[in-house]
């Protein structure tokens, strides 16, 4: 497929009355709500950013792409590291969460792929770097993480944890049955305050801080976590969710450890 056809394809998926992406003028009020929703509570969600009939042919592939995702469970502190032990028992550098879900390879997604046309699309990069304020973005180098599928079945969840990047931008696409709600305790750590009495009060079930963040299907969420703790919670029913990870940087070139490549995709490229 052509590179135009795939642009077009891109293009087709997006609901361009609500959000005319390419049209610097008529995109300005767009940009203005992530950028205020970004500065106030450090996330931005685009409602019903893709057409459903597109949420509908994305999911499909999700269905095929499923079963190569690959399961993980993992268990660290909610700072995405081993426990510290110079910190006394107790404390969250020494809390454990438990996360566990699977995850669809970018090298899995094929050419033909919608989701991968959006993800490659430029006019789409475009916008999220106006929209988070960092031009120009980057998409990821990384053959298996630029863009992911996360895959979360019946006992799957992400547990409390802070980002280790500065940004992530995601697709929601398919809900699960029950749970699967994603919860997040905005700013409660700063630059120079690690806040831990609040940190650790969230994670003991502390719900004073604790906001629910609507991901209906459909929304594209602009979310700055690494000042602010956030968590999916416990998958039940049937039905997964499916929500697709659009991986950018400020700098060209960024890729993932391999250390964390065996443990997301449980192999190298």
């Amino acid at each position: 497929m052509s590179d135009l056809a795939t642009a077009r394809r891109a293009e087709l998926a997006v609901d361009l009355r609500r959000y005319p992406l390419g049209e610097p003028e008529a995109m300005a009020p767009v940009v203005d709500r992530a950028r205020a929703g970004l500065a106030r509570d450090g996330v931005a969600i685009l409602e019903g950013f893709l057409r459903p009939d597109a949420v509908a042919a994305i999911c499909e592939e999700c269905h095929v792409l499923a079963p190569s995702a690959h399961h993980a469970i993992t268990v660290g502190t909610p700072y995405l590291s081993l426990p510290d032990e110079s910190f006394p028992a107790g404390h969250p550098r020494r809390s454990e969460v438990r996360s566990s879900l699977a995850a669809v390879a970018y090298d899995l997604i094929g050419s033909d792929s919608l989701l991968r046309a959006l993800y490659e699309w430029e006019v789409l990069l475009d916008a999220v770097s106006l929209m988070l304020d960092r031009p120009p973005l980057y998409r990821y180098a990384d053959p298996l993480g630029a863009l992911n599928v996360a895959v979360m079945g019946e006992g799957d969840e992400l547990g409390w944890h802070f980002d280790q990047t500065d940004f992530v931008v995601s697709i929601a696409l398919q809900s699960a049955d029950r749970g699967g709600e994603f919860e997040s305790a905005t700013r409660v750590r700063g630059d120079d305050d690690e806040c831990y009495d609040t940190v650790d009060a969230v994670v003991r079930g502390d719900r004073s801080r604790v906001t629910s963040v609507p991901m209906r299907p459909g929304a594209l969420m602009l979310f700055e976590g690494r000042r602010s703790l956030h968590r999916v919670t416990p998958v039940t029913g049937t039905q997964p969710r499916y929500v697709a990870l659009l991986a950018y940087d400020t700098k060209p070139d960024t890729d993932s450890s391999e250390l964390l490549k065996l443990v997301r995709y449980g192999r190298l490229p």
